[in-house]
């Protein structure tokens, strides 16, 4: 039994504008369902060291500042990127200075985002691209050691406040955590979706027994027009981040048709 990071999915009220907007930053390649039930979208990465990331409907729209958000590393300089962003429409927030220096920005729905430095200006790691998938906690030691059993990631490196995780596959975006004051309040706009080696039900039962707790059981049944169903499981861990388990090999799921 084991898990893999699928997609990275948000939560959008007009899913193709910020598809389009996460597209350009990420130099991926949109795939607009238009004519989806909801105009769901998805943008996939050309090197195929990702899955991806998917965009969907919600009704509720972003009441404050996100849990979950997305660190980028420049290909060139940290004030180049910024500019280049402001152009795709995203605005920026705030700077910060500390030991690195980044720029808080928001995207075309004002979902938050940060922009690191890039090698040019000293940054150990030099991948341009995404750099981390950045949450918000009470107590980061605490939710990064459920992520570790659930994932099999290993600790990269950690601090007074706050602790990364690295996958084992080059894909495998990286974890990091950190502590904040205030409490979550709102289900998260960004999350995981998790695909099992084996079955849903076996990750499911797993990911309990560590802390997690079942929130919802997703069906999507097969329609006339596509002939496919699937389903989910939405889970919280276990300072209530969603996550979703997706269905694996042991429940007829294969990479060829997905």
């Amino acid at each position: 039994m084991g898990l893999d990071p699928d997609t990275l999915t948000y939560d959008c009220a007009e899913p193709a504008r910020v598809a389009r907007f996460w597209a350009g930053a990420l130099g991926f390649v949109p795939d607009l369902d238009d004519d989806g039930p909801d105009g769901d979208a998805y943008v996939a990465d050309p090197s195929g060291r990702t899955r991806g990331i998917f965009f969907q409907k919600v009704p509720e729209p972003k009441v404050t500042k996100n849990r979950v958000h997305l660190d980028l590393r420049p290909a060139t300089t940290r004030a180049e990127e910024v500019e280049r962003l402001r152009g795709l429409g995203a605005e920026p927030i705030r700077e910060v200075r500390e030991r690195a220096s980044w720029t808080v920005m928001a995207d075309v729905e004002g979902n938050e985002l940060c922009v690191l430095e890039g090698a040019a200006e000293g940054a150990k790691r030099d991948r341009p691209g995404l750099d981390s998938v950045v949450i918000d906690c009470a107590d980061p030691f605490r939710v990064a050691a459920f992520w570790v059993e659930a994932l099999g990631y290993a600790e990269h490196e950690h601090g007074a406040s706050g602790i990364e995780l690295v996958g084992p596959r080059d894909g495998d975006p990286m974890l990091s955590f950190v502590t904040v004051p205030e409490p979550k309040t709102v289900k998260n706009r960004l999350h995981l979706d998790l695909r099992p080696s084996g079955t849903m039900r076996e990750e499911v039962a797993r990911l309990s027994a560590l802390g997690a707790t079942s929130l919802n059981f997703v069906e999507i049944p097969a329609s006339a027009v596509d002939g496919q169903g699937t389903f989910w499981t939405v889970m919280a861990d276990v300072e209530g981040n969603e996550l979703c388990v997706l269905r694996g090999p042991g429940d007829g799921w294969s990479r060829e048709t997905s």
